[in-house]
């Protein structure tokens, strides 16, 4: 099992910012088999620590009723791409992540991991304010947000997410990667087109 050890005070050896990116957690045990996903720039490569700690579940999970599947149907229900209404949910400030790629991996191990919600967070990060003018954010927000408005505020209602420290590419079985903003591609994947 990976992280067979987890204990609550290893969330606090997190880095501030990993700690804060939850508003409330717990340790979950994660079965062999999960299904994972998660939005990000590229693939979610196994890199210098290992793969991103930060996804979601695909199927729904404990408080999470909806998982990636509901997430698609939210966005594609509110006519905006699966990036805007996970950026939204998922409280991804722009200067963060571009969140162009649907990435979805299957657990080989179970895992124990850190389970939450997702702490609210602007929309942009305080220091982004002193790099550049307000027509580049604005641009780079249309870019990344398509016909989405997003608020000052992202994050505010409840979405679950998980941190899995200390995974690996040998802990995960990878599937192909999705444009996060072709909703037909997403729609094909998930069975609902």
């Amino acid at each position: 099992m990976l992280n067979a050890t987890l204990s609550r005070a290893d969330f606090y050896k997190l880095r501030k910012s990993d700690q804060g990116g939850f508003a409330k957690w717990r340790i979950e045990t994660l079965p062999a088999g999960m299904q994972l996903f998660k939005l990000t720039k590229g693939d979610a490569p196994d890199g210098k620590w290992g793969v991103s700690p930060w996804w979601s579940a695909v199927k729904p999970f404990k408080e999470d009723d909806e998982g990636a599947i509901g997430r698609y149907l939210q966005a594609k229900l509110n006519g905006i791409s699966m990036s805007a209404m996970v950026r939204y949910m998922s409280a991804v400030r722009i200067d963060w992540n571009d969140l162009d790629n649907y990435v979805q991996v299957e657990l080989l191990t179970p895992a124990k991991a850190f389970w939450g919600t997702f702490a609210p967070q602007l929309k942009w990060s305080p220091e982004s304010y002193n790099l550049g003018d307000i027509r580049a954010r604005k641009a780079t927000e249309q870019q990344v947000s398509g016909n989405a408005i997003l608020p000052d505020v992202l994050g505010v209602l409840e979405a679950w997410q998980l941190f899995v420290p200390n995974l690996k590419d040998e802990h995960i079985k990878r599937s192909s990667v999705i444009p996060a903003h072709d909703m037909a591609a997403l729609g094909l994947a998930f069975g609902t087109a």
